[in-house]
């Protein structure tokens, strides 16, 4: 079995080379692609490329691995969007009407109503968890992109040192590592923010049944990091390191508005900001202490700038160039027509606008009708709104933008989430005013319009709850609500202090419950996926791989 493994992953990662646009890919013998191509510096280069569409594409490898087609941004993302409550989807596919699905409401009347199609998500997910639901096991997504590019940064790091490269070969080599490291840190960092154990691998096309705690795979994450960072420092912007850079990332993604991509130093501004949303998403905000919101402020001191280069995806017209078609993006089909809408927007997302935000007013409207427990999943699958394609132009930003290339997918971070992150560290540090400040930079920047905080002299649980909002609204869409959730403690079961209270919910009548209480008991930590433990049975000394919760 581990045979057909190792193959799956060979060809996998061949297909990252094969994908990317025919017009930049000088390697030859496409129709019968081998390790051969990768010994050339074309070849290596284009390869390192390739990532992006194994961990964020539309991979068109559906009968290899169980339907997985669509990439990070449609289904992860949309995973931790729906688990936090940010949209809700009722279809089918990979099992995301159970994914987000609370166990009961509370209304405001005192009416407990429970799930309505089974036993709650943790028991749901639990019972797909197996080869036989193929791509219905909700489990499989995350773990299966990031160990393709867990792999294919191992296959970069297995071949860097063995090519003859042009000009200065140790700029070039050196990049190429550093490319490995960060992706390897970032697959690494991922699995142990969303799964109780992972596997540690450095060998191309190889897995082990050695588990690890997601504690040691963080870890294992920040060593990498950190060893992008190291070599990332022995480099400067010379024509050699600009030269290769611009060629591993793809051209339509060299965002103009970020100068078009990293140099050395912003390189390592996104690492510092990634390990401080690493540290912020494992803990639990009542578990947070002084030090751990002191590297904090370390990590974004030294994070993101505004005009810094993130990590993204851009939609594309041309297909031939796209990693993702404008339809593969996770804000796919939101129209007025509810039979056409995938992602529907939450009432609790609503709920934490302040009504004259401008950038609610830019990108919500009324539906025709309200949609009320749809499909019969739960009363929480209901809205009075949708999102508007382009918005309405009010100098507010635009979440979903009908355009080509307009809007930015974020991978990793961006500005507003390390400030954010900043701004939270500063308020638990007791330094309320200068907190809230950033809170209003970041308004500000998208164009809210909405009166300062500072100045206020807000308690440091009113600026917190503010805090928690703009997380919300400034970050919608980019996958971070479900960690969010968990480490408030809202996951947890009302009866353990968790859920969330004073909600707006529709009732089956379609009347809006304003104080009602929502008990999510979801999973918060993921259970490795079955299809990893068929062929790699744990060892007599791994860590459990099903979650305690």
């Amino acid at each position: 079995m581990k045979k057909i493994i190792k193959k799956l992953f060979l060809v996998l990662n061949l297909i990252a080379i094969i994908s990317c646009n025919k017009n930049e890919l000088e390697v030859t013998n496409l129709n019968q692609p081998s390790f051969d191509v990768l010994n050339t510096e074309a070849g290596i280069i284009y390869y390192a490329k390739g990532i992006y569409k194994l961990g964020f594409g539309d991979q068109s490898v559906s009968t290899l691995n169980n339907g997985l087609g669509c990439g990070t941004l449609l289904i992860v993302q949309g995973f931790h969007e729906s688990m936090g409550d940010n949209v809700f989807v009722p279809w089918g596919e990979n099992s995301f009407q159970f994914l987000n699905n609370p166990l009961s409401v509370t209304l405001d009347n005192g009416t407990v109503v429970s799930n309505p199609i089974g036993a709650g998500q943790i028991a749901e997910l639990r019972l797909r968890n197996d080869r036989a639901y193929g791509a219905a096991n909700s489990f499989l997504p995350e773990w299966t992109y990031m160990y393709f590019i867990n792999n294919a940064a191992n296959i970069i790091l297995s071949k860097v040192e063995t090519i003859n490269f042009s000009g200065n070969p140790t700029t070039k080599k050196n990049l190429l590592k550093a490319w490995a490291y960060w992706w390897k840190g970032y697959a690494y960092s991922r699995i142990g923010s969303i799964y109780i154990a992972g596997i540690l691998t450095d060998k191309p096309k190889e897995t082990n049944s050695n588990y690890v705690a997601n504690t040691g795979v963080l870890a294992e994450g920040n060593k990498y990091l950190d060893l992008a960072i190291t070599t990332l420092n022995s480099l400067t912007a010379d024509d050699d390191y600009n030269s290769t850079m611009s060629l591993i990332i793809p051209t339509f993604l060299q965002a103009a508005e970020f100068k078009g991509f990293p140099s050395p130093e912003v390189f390592i501004k996104n690492i510092n900001s990634f390990k401080a949303r690493t540290l912020l998403v494992n803990k639990r905000v009542k578990n947070m202490q002084s030090t751990d919101w002191d590297q904090i402020l370390t990590l974004t001191n030294a994070g993101l700038g505004q005009t810094d280069y993130p990590f993204l995806i851009k939609t594309f017209a041309d297909n031939t160039k796209s990693i993702i078609d404008k339809d593969l993006g996770i804000i796919n089909a939101y129209t007025a027509s509810a039979e056409n809408i995938y992602y529907y927007v939450s009432e609790r997302l609503i709920q934490d606008f302040n009504p004259i935000d401008k950038r609610f007013t830019n990108n919500f409207e009324f539906l025709s009708s309200p949609v009320v427990n749809l499909k019969g999943r739960s009363i929480t699958f209901g809205t009075r709104y949708y999102l508007l394609q382009d918005g309405k132009n009010n100098g507010a930003i635009t979440y979903y933008n009908l355009n080509y290339g307009t809007d930015n997918y974020f991978i990793a971070c961006s500005y507003e989430e390390n400030q954010l992150m900043k701004a939270e560290a500063l308020i638990n540090k007791g330094q309320i005013e200068t907190g809230v400040q950033i809170i209003d930079q970041i308004r500000t920047l998208q164009g809210a319009g909405l009166p300062a905080l500072f100045g206020n002299s807000l308690t440091k649980v009113a600026a917190l709850e503010e805090l928690r909002k703009e997380r919300r609204i400034a970050l919608f869409l980019r996958g971070l609500a479900f960690y969010d959730y968990r480490r408030l403690g809202i996951l947890d079961p009302v009866s353990a202090g968790g859920g969330r209270l004073n909600s707006w919910v529709l009732d089956a009548s379609g009347k809006l419950n304003t104080n009602a209480t929502i008990n999510y008991e979801y999973l918060n930590y993921w259970d490795v996926p079955q299809n990893e433990i068929d062929f790699n049975a744990p060892t007599s000394n791994s860590p459990t791989i099903k979650s305690r919760n």
